[in-house]
């Protein structure tokens, strides 16, 4: 029996993982394919979220941007600026891969299971019914991601929303030359960005519109209109659509917690996870930690009083979502300012969180 069964192993399990491996607790983690893997995700991470890595990511580093640039909805552009790093790109299959190598140099145990068919909470744990067998364990962390199949088993009523990427990587003459790019130009409710990543840029769109899902032509249109009318399918690689999945955390599970996508914890402003992600891994662990040391109050008690600071910020990204992408003028109008550089620039570049920039 282990102290913690996880189900994933993108940056939410494998931070929740080597936080729990470190204070001792034994540890499974299960996913349904072996790493490195393709994932779908535009791969910036924010300095906030590179402060939170316990162990050195920057072999996994493609490149460090201190520059990013805005186009608005009338074509006109403009750039935000930092003598200090605003954003790190990599590419997720490098970075999963990494992290988990990390885990299992702690003595993690990885398993690869297909299917998962049960999932089992009693008082005093989680039995996991799997394709290659069932394990124990005393606590479960649900991390698979925003189309999580724990989440599905184990929380009957829908409490979460998912809105819509699609991206692809575009082989470019001089890569090194493209900035950091969000656009936000086209027609949807969201944005296209350009992310350069040494030998390649990544492009993808992001909508915060649930009910719309996004078709590979647009891609190919976006590529042709940014990158030459000349680029034909073999100029974009590794086309992925994936959903980004927000909401509210209030599961009441005692024994079974969530983190990152699977728990809805997810900004729907730019689509920020990574972050968000490993954030929650951590305080799933240090939550699973207390309740293991302190049994006066179960580790879901303990987590949801973790996630208070997490949601505020979620909060107040879905407030500035709703009202960015309804007068979208306005708001580009306003981040334009030089009081927005000089504010959030020094913040986002600081690693602070949205409600210390806003609020101190």
């Amino acid at each position: 029996m282990f102290d913690v069964a996880i189900i994933g192993a993108g940056p939410a399990g494998t931070a929740a993982a080597f936080d729990l491996l470190t204070a001792g607790a034994s540890v499974l983690i299960i996913d349904k394919v072996a790493f490195p893997r393709k994932k779908a995700c535009a791969g910036g991470i924010t300095p906030k979220g590179i402060q939170l890595f316990q162990y050195d990511i920057s072999s996994v580093i493609r490149r460090v941007c201190r520059s990013v640039k805005i186009r608005k909805t009338n074509k006109q552009s403009f750039l935000i600026q930092s003598d200090n790093i605003l954003c790190y790109m990599t590419k997720r299959e490098d970075l999963d891969a990494f992290s988990l190598n990390e885990v299992i140099k702690k003595g993690g145990q990885f398993k690869i299971a297909k299917k998962i068919h049960q999932i089992h909470e009693t008082s005093t744990g989680v039995q996991i019914v799997t394709d290659i067998g069932s394990f124990k364990a005393s606590y479960l962390i649900g991390a698979d991601g925003a189309n999580s199949r724990v989440r599905r088993m184990v929380i009957k009523k829908r409490m979460w929303q998912q809105q819509w990427a699609l991206e692809a990587d575009v082989l470019v003459d001089h890569p090194e030359q493209y900035k950091m790019e969000f656009d936000f130009s086209g027609k949807h409710k969201g944005y296209h960005w350009i992310f350069p990543k040494g030998d390649h840029v990544n492009i993808g769109i992001y909508s915060i519109e649930t009910r719309k899902k996004l078709r590979t032509q647009q891609l190919f249109e976006y590529a042709n209109h940014r990158f030459g009318t000349q680029m034909g399918t073999q100029s974009l690689r590794a086309i992925k659509g994936y959903p980004i999945c927000t909401g509210r955390y209030s599961f009441e599970n005692k024994r079974i917690l969530f983190a990152g996508d699977a728990a809805g914890l997810a900004e729907r402003l730019l689509g920020e996870g990574i972050y968000f992600a490993i954030k929650s891994g951590q305080d799933a662990a240090k939550a699973i930690l207390e309740a293991s040391k302190n049994r006066l109050e179960s580790a879901g008690i303990i987590y949801h009083r973790k996630l208070k600071t997490m949601q505020r910020d979620l909060s107040i990204y879905n407030l500035g979502a709703h009202w960015f992408y309804r007068f979208p003028n306005l708001s580009l109008k306003m981040v334009s300012s030089s009081f927005f550089h000089w504010r959030f620039a020094r913040g986002y570049a600081a690693g602070k969180t949205i409600s210390r920039i806003l609020f101190k």
